[in-house]
């Protein structure tokens, strides 16, 4: 009996002082169908929230933030990540998702060589340049970037970062061209112009996370059935991906794109960048 209530205070001491939810799995699931400004048109990545949801709970992830159209504005996001930052603990591991409107857009830094930063579209952000937005509704990728360096700082080395975009960001137009409207596009060949000097050429972040896009910053996303081609790829084969090298999934994918299932009308290459080599592999852990 003493020994059982040595062994019962060790564990409620550990409890204390150890740092609660360590390697807890946390994501933010960012969905918009909708905005708020009616030259964007439809698209379908509110619906891609449910697939990604179900998808991480099957792999044990149970601190999960959705924003939905509406929910979806700039200060909706940006609320989502700093509370992200702030619960975070060394060693987590982190998820985070965006299903919409992507958008090239000025890069004020100077940091881009090609004088555009890409650009993820909140509920909020307006088309055009404008007094409704001069680009502080857009979140650029400089923005994006301070916030994984901070999430990155709070978890640690030892913590795993995962941002999987299912946008353009870049395209011709949210419907296909051509006249197929079966074809629905997340981007627009309309760049966000912020007039004024560009400043001198900036610094980057080093990008210490991983991020998978749905499609090279000059090609155009194509959803597949009603939802976006990536989230349904990885919500419907991830069991098969399971311990695999990051590049090995990314050749799955592109390979899956080039596909007759998954292949449409225009040219569509995911995308790795950032701190990869094993990051899925502890994401998608669940067989």
């Amino acid at each position: 009996m003493k020994t059982i209530r040595i062994a019962f205070l060790l564990a409620v001491i550990l409890a204390c002082f150890l740092p609660g939810g360590a390697k807890t799995r946390r994501a933010v699931v960012i969905g918009l169908g909708k905005q708020q400004d009616k030259s964007w048109a439809k698209i379908n990545g509110d619906k891609d929230v449910a697939l990604v949801v179900g998808m991480l709970k099957s792999n044990r992830f149970n601190d999960i933030s959705t924003l939905i159209n509406e929910q979806a504005t700039k200060a909706g996001i940006v609320k989502a990540f700093n509370s992200l930052i702030k619960r975070s603990q060394k060693g987590d591991i982190i998820y985070i998702h965006f299903s919409g409107h992507g958008q090239l857009m000025t890069d004020v830094d100077g940091d881009e060589e090609d004088g555009l930063d890409e650009s993820w579209i909140p509920y909020d952000a307006r088309m055009y340049y404008g007094p409704m937005d001069r680009g502080e509704k857009h979140l650029s990728d400089d923005e994006i970037g301070r916030y994984m360096s901070r999430l990155r700082e709070k978890i640690g080395n030892s913590g795993v970062i995962a941002v999987v975009v299912d946008a353009c960001h870049s395209g011709d137009s949210t419907r296909d061209p051509d006249g197929k409207e079966d074809v629905i596009i997340r981007g627009v060949d309309a760049d966000f112009v912020i007039p004024g000097k560009r400043q001198m050429a900036g610094s980057r972040h080093a990008e210490s996370w991983l991020t998978l896009s749905a499609c090279r910053d000059f090609q155009m996303n194509q959803e597949y059935n009603g939802v976006g081609k990536l989230t349904h790829f990885l919500c419907d084969n991830w069991r098969s991906l399971v311990g695999k090298p990051d590049k090995d999934i990314l050749k799955v994918i592109d390979r899956a794109f080039e596909s007759r299932k998954y292949k449409g009308p225009y040219a569509q290459n995911p995308y790795l960048s950032g701190n990869y080599g094993n990051v899925f592999s502890q994401i998608f852990q669940a067989k």
